[in-house]
């Protein structure tokens, strides 16, 4: 297959995977697609998570272990051209990393013992903000092609994408399931202040006031008294 080939059959198969939403293997693909395409050593990703600081990767997916290790060596160090080019928002290239060793010693000094010469850091954007970054590895020097760059950032700006999509709906789903649970604990305080109300002829404001009472009395939620009278015929 020619090159063009290669591309295409990359991009469908991304597609595939942009519809099932599988993350992990999306970017995956991503990594496998850009080593194969560009002829590379390998590749990784750096993405921001929830947990951490702002402005700093949390997660890697690689394509070996030489290359994870060299990404980890970054975070560790806090310095790196993945987190420049995280923090500038732009492409970041060297082709020879051995020359960064006053600059980026933990990082030059793991490239050296991967063997591993040339590397360019592709921001993930979305908008103003990056929210990761592809880093495309070569074991022999290497100068950066602009068509080298153009198939990174394609592939970078298709699993940003994905990922702020999936976030997003992670988000939705969350809200979602906190209004079920809100919406769940009122039906329940209800049908207690019925029974209460119902037992000692009282009204249901009143059955509330009491509710409340035995749940600050006994240092426990209204909704859980309100399971109790509902579930275990507690009498307050």
């Amino acid at each position: 297959m020619s090159d063009s080939e290669l591309l295409v059959a990359a991009l469908a198969k991304l597609a595939r995977l942009l519809a099932a939403d599988d993350t992990a293997a999306l970017l995956q693909h991503v990594i496998t697609s850009a080593t194969e395409l560009l002829e590379l050593a390998g590749a990784g990703v750096l993405r921001v998570g929830e947990v951490s600081e702002p402005g700093r990767p949390a997660a890697i997916t690689a394509s070996a272990v030489a290359v994870e290790e060299l990404e980890q060596s970054q975070l560790a160090a806090a310095r790196g051209p993945a987190l420049e080019a995280m923090r500038h928002g732009a492409p970041v290239t060297v082709t020879e990393i051995g020359k960064y060793l006053d600059v980026w010693p933990e990082y030059a000094g793991a490239a050296e013992r991967h063997a591993m010469s040339s590397v360019a850091s592709i921001p993930l954007r979305q908008g103003e903000a990056s929210i990761g970054v592809l880093s495309i590895y070569s074991a022999e020097r290497r100068e950066w092609a602009a068509g080298d760059l153009s198939v990174g950032e394609l592939l970078a700006q298709l699993a940003a994408g994905h990922l702020v999509t999936a976030d997003r709906l992670r988000e939705q789903q969350q809200i979602a399931d906190q209004l079920q649970h809100a919406l769940d604990a009122r039906i329940v305080i209800e049908q207690a202040k019925g029974v209460i109300a119902n037992a000692r002829n009282i009204a249901p404001d009143d059955a509330y006031k009491l509710i409340r009472a035995h749940a600050r009395r006994n240092r426990i939620s209204v909704h859980a008294v309100a399971t109790g009278i509902v579930e275990l015929r507690l009498r307050i």
